[in-house]
C-alpha cells in the first residue's frame, strides 16, 4: 500500500514531468521543456540571485501548471528578496487557499504580512506553522522578532529562548535576543562561548554569536571581552562577503558627475496632487534615522513606512522598460522629464497601502545616495539627511551585526572611507538642493531636542504636535536594530561613547585623519 507521504512525492513528481512553455526575458521565441527541467534552471538563476528572472519564470510554470510547489517557493523567495511584499502576499494567499498547511508558504505568508505592518495576523500565520511543527525553529525565530518588533519583549525573549534549547548551534536566536539580556547571567555567556567552540557551528552562525556575546560583556561591564567579540565577528562577517570596496566608493564619487545642477533644474512635469507626500528619511546606519522615523511618525499626519525598496523598483520598471542597463548613477542623464514622472508614479503606486495619511515616511539609508533621483521624481517628497559625528557613527555601525549585511560596517578603515564619501555628497546636496533637504545633525537632535524637532516639523509643513516630544509612546512596528532603543526617552548616553575604544579603534580614527574627517 502506498504510504500518504510517497503518494504526495508522487504526485509533485508527476506534475514536475509535464511540459510548459518558458520564454526568457527579453529573448524572443519559446522552448518547450519538462517542467522538471525548467525548475532546475530557475533553481540555478536563484542560487545567481537573478531573481527577477526568477521570478518571472517561476510565474509562468504557475500560470501553466499552479500546483508546482516547487515554482511557488522560489517565487516567494525572489518576491522576498526583490521587496515586492505586496506581491508575495498575494501570491502565499493564493498558494494556501490549496495548500493551507504548507509550512514554507506559511512562513513566507508571515513574513509578507510582517514587512506590511500588519504583525497581528503575521503572529496567527506563525502560530499556525507552529501548530503543525511545534519545533519550527524559522517560525520560533520570527516569531520572537515579530514581538520584538511591537514592543512584547518578554514574550520575545521566551520565544528566542525555546530557539536555543532546541537548536542550541543556531546563531540567529541568540543575536536576536542579545539586547534583550540586560541581566545576562555568567551562565548565558559561557554557554555561548562554548558553542564558539563547537566545529560544527557554521561560520555564519559564530560571527552572530560573537556580536551576541559582545552584547553580553558589554551589559556585564567587560569592555575588553567586549571589543575582542565585535573584532572576531566583524573579521569573520567581512571574510563571508562578496564586497568591491572601491567600485562602492566609485558609485558615490560618480553621483554629483551625473547628477549635475543643470539635471537638478529639470522643470518637472506636474504631478498628481491628492497623493500622499513621501518624507525620505536617509543617512549611513546609526546616523539617528530610526529615532527621527519615530519622532516624525508619532505625528498624526504621518504613516511609518520603514525601510522601502518602492524606489528602487520605481527605477528599475522605467530603466527596463527604455532598455537601459547600466549601473546607478551613470544612466542619470539618459532620462527625460518623462521618465522622472513615471518613476515617481511608480513609486506613489508602489506605496499605496501607506497612503492612509498626509505623508508617510520611508526610511530606506541608501536613499542618500539618491537625493537627486528623488528631488527629480517625487518634487514634492520631503528629505531629511540624518549625519552624526564620525567616531560616533562608525564605532555604533562596526559594532552592529546587520542581518541585510551592510558591507562596508565590518572593517574599520572601509567604514572611515564610507563616511567620508558619504560625507562629500551630504556637502554637494547642501550646495545644489539646500532647500530641499533638512540637514539634520545627531548631536543637536539630542542636545536642543525640542527646537530641533519644531525645527523639523514646521519643514514638513507639519502643526506642531506635543506627543512627538515621547516618540518613546509610539505603539508602531520597529523593523530595525534600533528597535529597543527607540522604545526609551532621548538620553545623550551615546554620544563619545567610542572614546572608551579609542586605543583599540586607532585604526578607524587615523584614516578618518587622513580623509580630513577628523582633526
Amino acid at each position: 500500500m502506498t504510504s500518504k507521504k510517497s503518494a504526495g512525492k508522487s504526485q509533485v513528481d508527476k506534475h514536475e514531468r509535464k511540459n510548459v512553455t518558458m520564454s526568457l526575458p527579453g529573448r524572443p521565441g519559446s522552448n518547450v521543456m519538462p517542467a522538471s527541467q525548467a525548475l532546475n534552471f530557475v533553481a540555478q538563476l536563484a542560487q545567481d540571485g537573478k531573481w527577477p528572472v526568477v521570478i518571472v519564470l517561476c510565474q509562468q510554470l504557475l500560470a501553466q501548471i499552479p500546483q508546482l510547489t516547487r515554482a511557488g517557493h522560489f517565487l516567494f523567495k525572489g518576491l522576498n528578496e526583490a521587496g515586492d511584499y505586496s506581491g508575495l502576499l498575494a501570491a502565499t494567499e493564493q498558494h494556501l487557499i490549496n495548500k493551507p498547511r504548507d509550512v514554507i508558504s506559511l512562513l513566507f505568508h508571515a513574513s509578507a504580512l510582517r514587512m506590511l505592518g500588519q504583525h497581528d495576523k503575521a503572529l496567527q500565520a506563525i502560530e499556525k506553522v507552529l501548530r503543525l511543527e511545534p519545533a519550527n525553529i524559522n517560525a520560533l525565530n520570527q516569531q520572537g522578532v515579530i514581538l520584538k518588533e511591537i514592543g512584547k519583549m518578554p514574550e520575545a525573549l521566551a520565544s528566542f529562548d525555546r530557539c536555543i534549547r532546541l537548536s542550541p548551534l543556531d546563531g540567529h536566536a541568540y543575536w536576536n535576543r542579545s539586547d534583550l539580556l540586560h541581566d545576562i547571567k555568567s551562565k548565558d555567556l559561557d554557554d555561548m562561548e562554548a558553542v564558539l567552540n563547537k566545529p560544527t557551528v557554521s561560520a555564519h552562525n559564530k560571527a552572530r554569536i560573537h556580536y551576541a556575546l559582545a552584547r553580553g560583556y558589554e551589559f556585564n561591564g567587560d569592555t575588553a571581552k567586549q571589543f575582542l567579540h565585535i573584532e572576531r565577528g566583524a573579521a569573520l562577517r567581512r571574510s563571508l562577503l562578496e564586497y568591491n570596496h572601491a567600485e562602492e566608493i566609485q558609485e558615490t564619487r560618480n553621483i554629483p558627475q551625473h547628477f549635475t545642477p543643470a539635471l537638478l533644474k529639470q522643470t518637472p512635469l506636474p504631478r498628481d496632487a491628492g497623493s500622499a507626500k513621501p518624507i525620505f528619511i536617509c543617512g549611513l546606519p546609526r546616523s539617528g534615522t530610526t529615532l527621527v522615523e519615530q519622532i516624525v511618525s508619532t505625528h498624526s499626519m504621518v504613516t511609518a513606512g520603514d525601510e522601502l525598496v518602492a524606489l528602487q523598483r520605481a527605477t528599475a520598471a522605467v530603466l527596463r522598460q527604455k532598455r537601459i542597463d547600466k549601473p546607478f548613477p551613470l544612466w542619470a542623464n539618459e532620462l527625460q522629464p518623462s521618465d522622472w514622472k513615471a518613476i515617481g508614479d511608480n513609486y506613489q503606486t508602489l506605496t499605496k497601502e501607506l497612503h492612509v495619511t498626509p505623508f508617510f515616511t520611508d526610511k530606506n539609508l541608501q536613499n542618500y545616495k539618491a537625493l537627486g533621483l528623488i528631488h527629480l521624481a517625487s518634487p514634492e517628497a520631503k528629505i531629511i539627511f540624518c549625519r552624526r559625528k564620525p567616531m560616533d557613527n562608525l564605532w555604533g555601525c562596526y559594532r552592529q551585526y546587520f542581518a541585510d549585511g551592510l558591507r562596508f560596517t565590518y572593517d574599520q578603515e572601509e567604514l572611515a572611507d564610507t563616511y567620508h564619501a558619504a560625507a562629500e555628497l551630504y556637502r554637494y546636496w547642501q550646495q545644489v538642493l539646500a532647500d530641499k533637504i533638512f540637514f539634520l545633525e545627531y548631536e543637536t537632535l539630542i542636545n536642543d531636542y525640542e527646537a530641533t524637532v519644531k525645527a523639523l516639523l514646521n519643514f514638513l509643513d507639519l502643526p506642531w504636535e506635543e506627543n512627538c516630544l515621547h516618540f518613546y509612546n509610539n505603539p508602531r512596528a520597529v523593523r530595525t536594530t534600533s528597535a529597543t532603543q527607540v522604545r526609551s526617552p532621548i538620553n545623550s548616553n551615546r554620544i563619545d561613547q567610542w572614546k572608551r575604544f579609542e586605543p583599540q579603534l586607532q585604526t578607524m580614527y587615523k584614516r578618518l585623519h587622513e580623509l580630513g574627517e577628523v582633526e
